[in-house]
Protein backbone atom coordinates (compact mmCIF):
# COMPACT_ATOMS: atom_id res chain seq x y z
CA UNK A 1 0.00 0.00 0.00
CA UNK A 2 0.85 3.47 -1.00
CA UNK A 3 1.42 5.72 2.16
CA UNK A 4 -0.08 9.55 2.06
CA UNK A 5 1.53 12.33 3.50
CA UNK A 6 -0.21 15.47 4.73
CA UNK A 7 1.71 18.93 4.76
CA UNK A 8 0.04 22.42 6.46
CA UNK A 9 0.36 24.66 3.99
CA UNK A 10 1.32 27.97 5.04
CA UNK A 11 1.92 31.24 3.06
CA UNK A 12 3.89 34.06 3.79
CA UNK A 13 2.23 37.19 6.13
CA UNK A 14 3.12 40.67 4.92
CA UNK A 15 2.91 43.72 7.90
CA UNK A 16 0.57 46.53 6.54
CA UNK A 17 1.97 48.83 9.65
CA UNK A 18 3.41 51.52 7.00
CA UNK A 19 0.35 51.28 5.15
CA UNK A 20 -1.79 52.01 8.11
CA UNK A 21 0.76 55.07 8.70
CA UNK A 22 -0.17 56.30 6.50
CA UNK A 23 -3.73 56.33 6.19
CA UNK A 24 -3.84 57.82 10.11
CA UNK A 25 -1.88 60.97 8.77
CA UNK A 26 -4.37 61.59 5.94
CA UNK A 27 -7.07 61.07 8.33
CA UNK A 28 -5.85 63.33 10.67
CA UNK A 29 -4.96 65.68 8.01
CA UNK A 30 -8.84 65.29 6.37
CA UNK A 31 -10.07 66.19 10.44
CA UNK A 32 -7.90 68.92 10.59
CA UNK A 33 -8.93 70.64 7.21
CA UNK A 34 -12.64 69.89 8.12
CA UNK A 35 -12.26 71.37 11.39
CA UNK A 36 -10.51 74.17 9.44
CA UNK A 37 -13.25 74.69 6.95
CA UNK A 38 -15.72 74.57 9.50
CA UNK A 39 -14.04 77.28 11.79
CA UNK A 40 -13.76 79.83 8.78
CA UNK A 41 -16.98 78.94 7.63
CA UNK A 42 -18.43 79.88 11.21
CA UNK A 43 -16.87 83.20 11.11
CA UNK A 44 -17.99 83.55 8.08
CA UNK A 45 -21.38 83.16 8.92
CA UNK A 46 -20.65 85.26 12.22
CA UNK A 47 -18.89 88.28 10.51
CA UNK A 48 -22.24 88.08 7.74
CA UNK A 49 -25.02 87.92 10.61
CA UNK A 50 -22.70 90.90 12.50
CA UNK A 51 -22.76 92.55 8.98
CA UNK A 52 -26.69 92.25 8.32
CA UNK A 53 -26.84 93.58 12.15
CA UNK A 54 -25.22 96.32 11.49
CA UNK A 55 -26.47 97.55 8.51
CA UNK A 56 -30.03 96.92 10.21
CA UNK A 57 -29.29 99.04 12.74
CA UNK A 58 -28.39 101.47 10.46
CA UNK A 59 -31.42 101.60 8.60
CA UNK A 60 -33.31 101.31 11.56
CA UNK A 61 -31.61 104.39 12.77
CA UNK A 62 -32.06 106.55 9.75
CA UNK A 63 -35.89 105.39 9.56
CA UNK A 64 -35.78 106.67 12.87
CA UNK A 65 -34.54 109.93 12.57
CA UNK A 66 -36.27 110.46 9.13
CA UNK A 67 -40.14 109.83 11.58
CA UNK A 68 -38.30 112.43 13.90
CA UNK A 69 -37.62 115.04 11.88
CA UNK A 70 -41.17 114.50 9.76
CA UNK A 71 -43.26 114.84 13.07
CA UNK A 72 -41.65 118.12 14.30
CA UNK A 73 -42.32 119.47 10.99
CA UNK A 74 -45.99 118.26 11.07
CA UNK A 75 -46.76 119.59 14.74
CA UNK A 76 -45.49 123.02 13.22
CA UNK A 77 -47.80 123.08 10.64
CA UNK A 78 -50.55 125.46 12.74
CA UNK A 79 -52.77 128.21 12.71
CA UNK A 80 -50.45 130.15 15.39
CA UNK A 81 -47.52 129.99 12.93
CA UNK A 82 -49.15 131.00 10.32
CA UNK A 83 -46.80 133.93 9.49
CA UNK A 84 -44.14 130.78 9.73
CA UNK A 85 -45.54 128.77 6.37
CA UNK A 86 -43.14 130.47 3.63
CA UNK A 87 -40.14 129.05 5.95
CA UNK A 88 -41.72 125.77 6.98
CA UNK A 89 -42.19 125.04 3.11
CA UNK A 90 -39.27 125.83 2.12
CA UNK A 91 -37.83 123.46 4.40
CA UNK A 92 -39.86 120.93 3.42
CA UNK A 93 -39.35 121.81 -0.32
CA UNK A 94 -35.83 121.46 0.00
CA UNK A 95 -35.64 117.76 2.50
CA UNK A 96 -34.44 114.70 0.42
CA UNK A 97 -36.98 112.34 -1.24
CA UNK A 98 -37.08 110.36 1.47
CA UNK A 99 -37.94 113.08 4.14
CA UNK A 100 -40.61 114.44 1.85
CA UNK A 101 -42.27 110.97 1.83
CA UNK A 102 -42.04 110.79 5.52
CA UNK A 103 -43.86 114.12 6.19
CA UNK A 104 -46.82 113.68 3.26
CA UNK A 105 -47.03 110.03 5.17
CA UNK A 106 -47.60 111.77 8.74
CA UNK A 107 -49.43 114.46 7.24
CA UNK A 108 -50.07 115.14 3.43
CA UNK A 109 -52.94 117.60 4.01
CA UNK A 110 -50.56 119.60 6.18
CA UNK A 111 -48.31 119.70 3.00
CA UNK A 112 -50.67 121.00 1.05
CA UNK A 113 -51.94 123.99 3.16
CA UNK A 114 -48.51 125.06 4.06
CA UNK A 115 -47.97 125.03 0.02
CA UNK A 116 -51.53 126.74 0.13
CA UNK A 117 -50.26 129.60 2.17
CA UNK A 118 -46.78 130.07 1.06
CA UNK A 119 -47.99 130.60 -2.50
CA UNK A 120 -50.91 133.24 -1.48
CA UNK A 121 -49.69 136.34 0.23
CA UNK A 122 -52.55 137.09 2.92
CA UNK A 123 -52.64 140.99 1.85
CA UNK A 124 -53.48 139.81 -1.82
CA UNK A 125 -55.20 136.71 -1.17
CA UNK A 126 -58.20 138.43 0.38
CA UNK A 127 -60.23 141.49 0.10
CA UNK A 128 -61.42 143.29 2.69
CA UNK A 129 -64.27 146.22 3.40
CA UNK A 130 -64.62 147.76 6.43
CA UNK A 131 -66.10 150.81 8.21
CA UNK A 132 -64.41 152.52 11.39
CA UNK A 133 -65.96 155.25 13.89
CA UNK A 134 -63.84 156.99 16.53
CA UNK A 135 -65.65 157.31 19.47
CA UNK A 136 -65.75 160.38 21.48
CA UNK A 137 -62.98 160.17 23.59
CA UNK A 138 -61.04 159.51 19.83
CA UNK A 139 -58.76 156.81 21.98
CA UNK A 140 -60.96 153.66 20.67
CA UNK A 141 -62.77 153.30 17.08
CA UNK A 142 -65.20 150.48 16.60
CA UNK A 143 -65.22 148.46 13.09
CA UNK A 144 -66.65 146.63 11.23
CA UNK A 145 -64.57 143.98 8.65
CA UNK A 146 -66.34 141.73 5.48
CA UNK A 147 -63.84 140.14 4.20
CA UNK A 148 -63.52 137.89 0.74
CA UNK A 149 -60.92 135.71 -0.89
CA UNK A 150 -59.87 137.53 -4.26
CA UNK A 151 -61.48 135.86 -7.24
CA UNK A 152 -57.96 136.39 -9.20
CA UNK A 153 -55.36 135.08 -6.68
CA UNK A 154 -56.35 132.71 -4.18
CA UNK A 155 -59.79 132.19 -5.51
CA UNK A 156 -61.37 128.97 -4.88
CA UNK A 157 -58.56 127.29 -3.24
CA UNK A 158 -60.21 127.61 0.46
CA UNK A 159 -63.05 125.58 -0.93
CA UNK A 160 -62.17 122.61 0.24
CA UNK A 161 -61.71 123.10 3.66
CA UNK A 162 -64.43 123.74 6.09
CA UNK A 163 -63.17 127.23 7.73
CA UNK A 164 -60.26 129.16 7.75
CA UNK A 165 -58.99 131.36 10.20
CA UNK A 166 -57.89 134.65 9.46
CA UNK A 167 -56.49 137.35 11.77
CA UNK A 168 -56.73 140.81 10.75
CA UNK A 169 -54.09 143.93 11.08
CA UNK A 170 -55.02 148.22 10.76
CA UNK A 171 -52.70 150.30 9.26
CA UNK A 172 -53.56 154.39 9.80
CA UNK A 173 -52.18 156.97 8.38
CA UNK A 174 -53.16 160.78 7.79
CA UNK A 175 -53.83 160.37 3.74
CA UNK A 176 -54.76 157.06 1.94
CA UNK A 177 -51.01 157.63 -0.18
CA UNK A 178 -49.55 157.18 2.91
CA UNK A 179 -50.86 154.47 4.20
CA UNK A 180 -47.97 152.55 1.57
CA UNK A 181 -45.74 155.04 3.41
CA UNK A 182 -45.93 156.19 6.16
CA UNK A 183 -47.99 154.61 8.91
CA UNK A 184 -49.18 153.05 12.25
CA UNK A 185 -49.93 149.57 11.94
CA UNK A 186 -51.76 148.29 14.63
CA UNK A 187 -51.24 144.44 14.57
CA UNK A 188 -53.62 141.25 15.83
CA UNK A 189 -56.66 143.54 15.56
CA UNK A 190 -59.08 140.19 15.53
CA UNK A 191 -58.78 137.03 14.39
CA UNK A 192 -62.16 135.49 12.70
CA UNK A 193 -63.49 132.20 11.13
CA UNK A 194 -64.29 132.50 7.52
CA UNK A 195 -66.72 129.60 5.74
CA UNK A 196 -65.75 127.67 2.81
CA UNK A 197 -65.61 130.26 0.38
CA UNK A 198 -63.81 132.29 2.22
CA UNK A 199 -66.12 134.75 3.30
CA UNK A 200 -67.01 136.86 6.46
CA UNK A 201 -68.02 139.71 8.40
CA UNK A 202 -66.85 140.72 12.19
CA UNK A 203 -66.88 143.50 14.51
CA UNK A 204 -64.51 144.53 16.78
CA UNK A 205 -63.17 147.70 18.76
CA UNK A 206 -59.20 148.64 18.49
CA UNK A 207 -57.64 151.10 20.45
CA UNK A 208 -57.00 154.36 18.40
CA UNK A 209 -54.92 157.83 18.40
CA UNK A 210 -56.52 160.38 16.39
CA UNK A 211 -52.84 161.94 15.83
CA UNK A 212 -52.13 158.78 13.61
CA UNK A 213 -55.03 160.30 10.90
CA UNK A 214 -58.09 159.36 9.97
CA UNK A 215 -56.99 157.65 6.78
CA UNK A 216 -57.50 153.46 7.46
CA UNK A 217 -57.56 150.44 5.72
CA UNK A 218 -57.63 146.67 7.43
CA UNK A 219 -55.94 143.71 5.90
CA UNK A 220 -55.74 140.03 6.54
CA UNK A 221 -52.49 139.37 7.73
CA UNK A 222 -52.25 135.89 8.30
CA UNK A 223 -54.79 133.03 7.58
CA UNK A 224 -54.80 129.11 8.14
CA UNK A 225 -57.43 127.03 6.65
CA UNK A 226 -59.03 124.07 9.27
CA UNK A 227 -58.69 120.60 8.48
Amino acid sequence: MSEHYSRTLSFPQHKVSGLSIVNRILALIVIISATTMISLFSQAVSRNNEVKSLKSATENTKRRTLEIKATSWCDQITSENADKMSTLFRDYDAASSEQKREIERQCKQKVTVAKLISSHDPTEAFIVTSECTVNESEDTASCTATVATNPHTLGMGLSFYSATTATLRMRVADTPTNLLTTRHVIDNVTTMTLDSSGSGTISFDVPFDISWGTAYDIQVSSYFPNE
